[in-house]
């Protein structure tokens, strides 16, 4: 008899929620890259943790960006996650996920 093949864990094992705050001028610091308009989900750009403020969580260069304040941006260009983020008022709620093991690195990303 053959052994069975070991599960691999599902990816919402992976699923990270984070709650970022505005700077002073409302900006939220957090590059973000890809996009609908790139053929790819958004995703973290290179991160700078001397300018970001954390209420909860933490964010990682990387990680596909799943939902903001609770609503699906998969699949959106990343103009209108943008738009959704700069419409936020307080904290940003911000739900990602970790990207498997094939990675590619972000050409230029938007602050």
């Amino acid at each position: 008899m053959s052994k069975p093949a070991p599960k691999k864990p599902h990816w919402t094992s992976r699923v990270n929620e984070c709650s970022v705050s505005k700077d002073a001028r409302g900006e939220l610091n957090v590059p973000l890259c890809g996009g609908a308009e790139n053929g790819e989900f958004a995703y973290i750009g290179q991160l700078h943790e001397d300018v970001l403020i954390y209420n909860g969580g933490k964010l990682t260069e990387g990680e596909l960006l799943l939902e903001v304040e609770n609503l699906s941006i998969s699949g959106l260009p990343l103009y209108d996650v943008k738009t959704v983020i700069k419409n936020c008022k307080g904290p940003v709620r911000l739900k990602t996920v970790r990207q498997g093991k094939r990675q590619r690195r972000p050409a230029a990303c938007a602050r």
